[in-house]
């Protein structure tokens, strides 16, 4: 039982200069193969832009071990518009899709106009054309919102690479802060630091706030802070602990645990009158709440059945479902963006693993080969989990494709990581 109450609570890596960076452990031998030719430029324009933003896009393919890229150095030709592209060249590389894009103009203001084009070697078409218009200044940003466009066209699935990771990090020293960063790890910020603990980050669906737990007043209290101004609020919500904030889907509402005299339930806190309602009343340990996303259901876990399993509960009738019976350890349950999957930790004979059901089905499957696996999130294009893990005493991020194509990690320099937690998309 007391893993049970540990394992949510394992905190992380260190100072102002601790940076998350992603490295690649494993790729499949069967992936798509991009060739990301540097974009043209127009007279006038600076030179360095059109392979800045060619690079910056590649950059951005490669990040999670999806697809493979051609080397420019093999290239037979660097065409930048779709008269001078030619399918042979591409396909006796043994390439399956080419990006092709100019930098047409740059106007007084700084604003780049940029085309792009996207090509299936293999079907001889071209599957996409776009134009953008951004700052000077501002390239990355661009290249992030090509690079999600080109993705969803080779994929299907909604595009990540303008979303942001929340962790905690702890340092040697006992210093504790929570931090958010782009998903490739720059542009690190740090929320707040403290040296008491710090624990469940959860961003709020607009993405403008984060909900997390700390210590510092010494019992655990959830705080709402706001990304812009910085201001914290905490959350009175009377019981002796409060703890394991999650936004439901729409914003309005927080699912929590509050511990009335060392009994831990799931409660909902409005946000806008702050008031609490009574979800569970059991005499087990019921916490780790979670929103469907229809906002219509919660999973938690709750050892209400003599181990850590999970459950589901209907928020307005409170009716309540057991999903996992399998191993003697299932807990932190998350839902899949559509609805009809769970990932959570799997633990048997000490190892704690990242697992996923079906909700129609009784049949885990183990994604993770390590055996301390905790607090996995997911991508909102439900395709990829990020979660935390060890390697020896040291705290990193390890990650996974949903197909188990691509493995990676994500460790920063000094200290450990620990709670991810992945932003929604932006509409």
């Amino acid at each position: 039982m007391i893993r049970f109450f540990l394992l949510s609570i394992m905190l992380v890596s260190n100072s102002i200069f601790s940076i998350l960076e992603i490295e690649i452990l494993k790729g499949s031998d069967n992936l798509s193969k991009i060739a990301f030719v540097p974009f043209g430029i127009e007279d006038g324009v600076e030179e360095d832009y059109g392979e800045q933003i060619s690079q910056n896009i590649e950059k951005n393919m490669l990040l999670f071990g999806e697809f493979e890229n051609l080397d420019k150095n093999e290239m037979l030709s660097y065409p930048s518009s779709e008269d001078d592209f030619f399918y042979r060249d591409w396909k006796v590389l043994g390439v399956d899709y080419s990006v092709i894009g100019r930098v047409n103009s740059v106007n007084a203001l700084g604003n780049l106009n940029i085309s792009y084009s996207l090509f299936n070697i293999n079907r001889r078409i071209k599957i996409l054309e776009g134009e953008i218009v951004g700052g000077e200044d501002n390239i990355e940003d661009i290249s992030k919102i090509i690079s999600n466009r080109i993705y969803e066209q080779i994929t299907g699935l909604r595009g990540i690479f303008d979303t942001k990771l929340a962790y905690v990090i702890n340092s040697d020293v006992d210093t504790y802060q929570i931090c958010i960063s782009d998903i490739d790890g720059k542009n690190e910020q740090i929320l707040f630091t403290s040296k008491s603990p710090i624990m469940s980050p959860d961003w709020s669906p607009d993405r403008k706030k984060i909900a997390y737990v700390s210590f510092e007043n010494g019992l655990a209290e959830i705080f709402i802070q706001d990304l812009k101004s910085g201001d914290r609020d905490s959350i009175q919500a009377l019981g002796m602990t409060n703890s394991a904030p999650v936004w439901s889907p729409d914003g309005k509402s927080l699912a929590l645990v509050v511990s009335f005299s060392g009994n831990p339930d799931i409660f909902l806190y409005s946000i806008s009158n702050k008031r609490l309602i009574r979800l569970t009343n059991h005499y087990g340990i019921d916490t780790e709440p979670s929103w469907s996303p229809d906002s219509k259901k919660i999973i938690f876990t709750s050892d209400r059945s003599g181990s850590p399993q999970l459950y589901e509960i209907n928020t307005k009738s409170k009716r309540k479902k057991r999903l996992t019976r399998d191993g003697n350890y299932n807990a932190r349950g998350r839902y899949f963006p559509d609805g009809k999957s769970i990932f959570f930790v799997h633990g048997n004979d000490g190892n704690f693993q990242i697992a996923i059901k079906k909700l129609s089905s009784r049949y885990i499957e183990t994604l993770t080969s390590t055996s301390l696996d905790e607090s996995p999130t997911i991508s909102p294009n439900g395709n990829i989990i990020i979660y935390a893990t060890k390697d020896g005493s040291n705290g990193y991020l390890g990650g996974i494709t949903l197909d188990g194509k691509a493995r990676f990690s994500l460790p920063v320099k000094n200290g450990s990581v620990r709670e991810p937690a992945w932003s929604p998309l932006i509409n």
